[in-house]
């Protein structure tokens, strides 16, 4: 349960860190908010050090070197560009489309592989299902990733804050709300059948 609420604040805190930069821009330097990030970054493989075993010693090199990165950050770069700061949520969805996308050409797309957590038995109308909602968010994050990248590059501080610190996450439930609807009504339609 300890373990579920981290893991939800450190998230909801890298989520809205680009509504953290705006607010906090003319009180910290761009080095400082970096060693911000990084912190949280490090703080959620350390966590997930605690949550899988398997993998700690992989999770705790990384976060050792993330913690000191972020501690040395301000004193080696005092003169890093905001900028650069704004190309972080592009990152984060560009390694989202590519876990999805590069599971488009495994045994079982990612969307399919969690339907089978909950529909271990899944028909083959379902899979070809599944393959398409994969598709469908590989299509999401990947217009994601342009308009964070154009808001980064194009747009002022304050619309790259609002879109990607939180219009965002309104799209993606959106999209989220309205599959979720579809698939009960499909997996409804097709259990009768």
């Amino acid at each position: 349960m300890m373990q579920n609420s981290i893991t939800l604040a450190l998230f909801g805190a890298l989520s809205i860190y680009p509504v953290v930069i705006y607010f906090f821009e003319d009180h910290l330097s761009p080095s400082q908010l970096l060693s911000g990030l990084l912190l949280l970054v490090c703080a959620r493989l350390l966590v997930l050090t605690w949550r899988k075993p398997k993998y700690r010693a992989r999770y705790a090199i990384l976060a050792c070197a993330i913690f000191f990165a972020a501690i040395f950050i301000p004193s080696y770069m005092p003169h890093l560009q905001l900028l650069y700061l704004r190309f972080y949520p592009a990152l984060f969805s560009l390694v989202a489309f590519s876990v999805f996308f590069i599971s488009l050409f495994t045994k079982m797309p990612l969307v399919e592989r969690l339907a089978r957590i909950q529909y271990p038995n899944l028909s083959q109308h379902a899979v070809l299902y599944t393959y398409r909602v994969t598709l469908i968010w590989c299509c999401v994050l990947f217009l994601n990733v342009a308009v964070s990248m154009y808001t980064a590059v194009a747009t002022s501080l304050a619309a790259w804050s609002f879109y990607n610190g939180l219009l965002i996450y309104f799209i993606l439930g959106g999209v989220y709300t309205c599959e979720y609807l579809i698939r009960l009504y499909l997996f409804r339609k097709w259990a009768v059948a």
